[in-house]
């Protein structure tokens, strides 16, 4: 299943001697989708840190000159079946990507977390940028000492409200989690976690308030269960029988707050990729990530590949010249 034709992969501002882990994972995505990969450098402006130097050009080029070598180095170390570009740029590097998916049309953005320790388990500011302005999918791909996933988990959502586009949403979720999956041969997971917060008013107006919660949750969650039902019927008419079968995805219906099942969920089996939408309403400009989703991306101690919602504008655009 071919899912991407144009792959960005934002490199760190540190220099590097031989490609990270998360780059040879884009690299190998590339290669099963037959796609073009772009290396894409941001440096700061020049005018930041040679504001007071007396020949600010030569140091610019020479500068320059040291940036494009080390790109073509490391182009010539990655695998020589697939197109690879580069570009290099100066600004700040979440509004620069965000332009250049923009302009060349990516339909995913790679890069390493920026805080590599992970140690307060929340994202780099250029990462919690890209999940809430780019208007493609964002894969960020946590350091470690593999290229593969072995425990995947697809964290879908259930609601009537059409403005969230959450059927749309969860179909894509699963397309690019089910291809992972078998590529990897990793085993994939699907949670839903929901609450029902009217069973607190229960008592209000109930003779008997613990019987009626009960059915209510009994009620919300045959319903949950009829709806991932559904979705796994719908996967297994896009990716075939066998491939299902093969895949074989375990389900979870989970009362409670998605902000706090999905982390522990993911604590839970050792997931190594999280793979969620960014649920929000559409057609704002700059409103694509919600309170949960981002509770939810602050906590994960692992990978996340997070999708934007049908009709998502981005608050950044390409300037004008």
């Amino acid at each position: 299943m071919k899912l991407f034709k144009r792959i960005a992969f934002v490199l760190s501002n540190h220099g590097q001697e031989a490609p990270e882990p998360a780059l040879l994972r884009a690299v190998e995505l590339a290669k099963t989708n037959q796609a073009e990969l772009t290396l894409l450098k941001v440096i700061p402006s020049f005018s930041s840190f040679l504001a007071f130097s007396s020949d600010e050009q030569t140091l610019q080029r020479k500068f320059i000159e040291q940036e494009e070598t080390m790109l073509a180095q490391l182009v010539a170390s990655l695998d020589k079946n697939i197109c690879i570009k580069t570009l290099l740029l100066t600004g700040k590097r979440y509004i620069e990507t965000i332009h250049q998916v923009q302009i060349h049309g990516f339909d995913l953005v790679m890069k390493e977390p920026d805080q590599l320790d992970w140690l307060d388990r929340l994202f780099g500011s250029d990462d919690m940028h890209l999940l809430r302005k780019c208007p493609c999918p964002v894969w960020l791909v946590k350091r470690s000492d593999t290229t593969e996933c072995k425990q995947i988990l697809a964290a879908v959502a259930f609601d009537d409200d059409e403005q969230t586009h959450n059927d749309e949403l969860n179909v894509a979720i699963l397309e690019f989690a089910s291809s992972l999956s078998l590529s990897d041969f990793a085993t994939l997971h699907v949670l839903n976690s929901y609450e029902t917060p009217e069973a607190g008013f229960i008592s209000l107006w109930a003779e008997n308030p613990e019987k009626v919660e009960k059915d209510m949750l009994e009620s919300e969650h045959m319903t949950r269960t009829g709806k991932m039902r559904g979705l796994m019927d719908k996967l297994k008419a896009r990716i075939g029988n066998d491939s299902f079968q093969f895949l074989s995805p375990r389900t979870y219906i989970i009362p409670g707050s998605p902000d706090r099942e999905v982390p522990k969920m993911a604590a839970k089996l050792n997931i190594d990729l999280v793979v969620m939408g960014t649920v929000a309403r559409t057609g704002i400009a700059g409103v694509i990530i919600g309170n949960t989703a981002e509770s939810v991306l602050s906590q994960l101690n692992c990978s996340v590949f997070a999708i934007k919602p049908k009709g998502f504008v981005s608050p950044l655009s390409v300037p004008r010249n």
